[in-house]
């Protein structure tokens, strides 16, 4: 594998932008956009070197942990994982025609009222019998 998989890229002639210790407010938002709370951003990103993208994925990886920890204060947005049933419905999909994913031709599924809708690029029309089994992409949406 590679051992500096991941470590941010830097072209080369260009300096590595220097940890100047805390992280940004624009690195807070960018995390607390995600429905992640102040300290929960502020923890991942002190954990990962203040990289937003590990900061998101040592969220995910740690939420016992963040869970856990002692809320400072009610910013009034739920967190991830208050007030959901843990129960999803298929709400759309994408589907793809063609031999590989660098030529074909790309479709989209939605359920919009009660009935699948077929989005193929000017094309829209009720789906009779939608190809759910060939989805290449599925998007779910809570219940």
């Amino acid at each position: 594998g590679d051992a500096d998989f991941a470590t941010p890229f830097v072209p080369p002639g260009a300096a590595p932008a220097p940890n100047t210790g805390g992280p940004s407010a624009d690195q807070i938002s960018a995390l607390t956009s995600m429905g992640f709370t102040d300290d929960q951003a502020r923890k991942a990103l002190k954990k990962t070197d203040n990289n937003v993208e590990r900061a998101a994925d040592w969220i995910f990886s740690h939420m016992d942990e963040l869970n856990t920890m002692d809320e400072v204060e009610d910013t009034g947005v739920a967190a991830p994982t208050e007030d959901h049933s843990g129960k999803y419905r298929l709400k759309a999909f994408v589907t793809h025609g063609g031999k590989s994913t660098g030529s074909g031709h790309y479709v989209c599924h939605i359920l919009k009222d009660g009935k699948w809708v077929i989005f193929n690029d000017r094309k829209v029309a009720q789906s009779v019998e939608p190809p759910v089994e060939l989805g290449y992409l599925y998007f779910y949406e809570s219940v």
